[in-house]
């Protein structure tokens, strides 16, 4: 029986890019939740200046 060399394919992703693309999606992650917390701040203080009204 003839040995299979594990040889990596050309079209096939490295390690090291999928730990790229797995810090792209984090960083994507983190910017919207940053923006549900400036938009959550915006609710509150329209919510605030309502009941000031």
């Amino acid at each position: 029986m003839a040995s299979k060399k594990s040889i990596p394919r050309e079209d096939e992703l490295s390690a090291e890019d999928y730990a790229i693309i797995a810090a792209a999606l984090s960083a994507l992650g983190d910017f919207f939740f940053f923006m549900s917390l400036v938009k959550a701040k915006e609710v509150t203080q329209a919510e605030n200046n309502k009941k000031t009204k």
